[in-house]
């Protein structure tokens, strides 16, 4: 896995791109600094409409790479989120969060034999979902499954609060390879590590990452980047209303 960077060095880097790309870049392109000083992670999903809950079901369309629209879902006794902050993303009011992500593998690299550390890189970057004030550290991964287009790890990290105060985490994560597409799809369950065996918190982490599923696909002429996505006011055409179940 990478180094990470220091605490200091990491958020003058983020704030750096900022500057360098301006206010008016679109959010899947930049870590856009908001006005509390928490930057906005940079998950790569590309959304067709707003995601839906339904019970403890969560669901939402994704545009990824490939020309394929992918129909995730998961279950969780979380609320789903919204706001600016939030992509596809459940949590509580006590720091709970379970969220997606979408990366692409480099060519030559295959779901089934990236090393522990693609994970780590990804999860962990500067501009990710707990970089806001720094890179985490303290990081830790230990595969738990591998499973056909699945892979689960346990996790244990470091995040850095708005105080400069660090926080342990521990969590869990799934990954799932998509038919159709070079794009894997990461949901994240964490809690504080003082919360985690408290009351049901790990028990619902660990459900709900298993509840993960690509419920369906369906082929699409939309791109996977910022004007595809519902919240910059793109439509999709009935040409992107197919789809087909890929047995997730």
């Amino acid at each position: 896995m990478r180094a990470a960077l220091s605490r200091r060095s990491a958020l003058g880097a983020a704030l750096s791109t900022f500057a360098a790309l301006g206010p008016n870049a679109p959010a899947y392109s930049i870590s856009a600094t908001t006005m509390t000083g928490k930057s906005k992670a940079n998950l790569g999903v590309v959304l067709v409409e707003a995601p839906k809950q339904v019970g403890n079901k969560m669901s939402a369309d994704v545009v990824l790479d490939g020309g394929v629209i992918a129909t995730t879902t998961f279950e969780t006794p979380w609320t789903l989120a919204d706001g600016g902050y939030a992509d596809f993303e459940a949590s509580t009011r006590d720091g709970e969060a379970a969220y997606l992500q979408v990366e692409t593998l480099g060519e030559g690299q295959r779901f089934d034999t990236v090393p522990k550390s693609w994970f780590g890189d990804a999860l962990f970057k500067v501009d990710g979902r707990y970089g806001s004030y720094g890179a985490p550290t303290d990081v830790k991964l230990k595969e738990l499954e591998k499973e056909g287009g699945a892979r689960t790890f346990e996790l244990s990290f470091t995040v850095l609060s708005p105080s400069m105060s660090e926080l342990p985490r521990k969590g869990v994560m799934r990954a799932l390879q998509v038919p159709g597409s070079p794009d894997v799809l990461l949901l994240t369950c964490s809690s504080g590590a003082s919360r985690w065996t408290k009351g049901s918190n790990e028990a619902d982490a660990r459900k709900t990452v298993s509840t993960f599923r690509v419920a369906s696909t369906r082929p699409t002429t939309l791109k996977r980047d910022g004007p595809s996505d519902f919240r910059f006011g793109k439509t999709t055409g009935p040409e992107n209303m197919k789809s087909r179940n890929d047995g997730f």
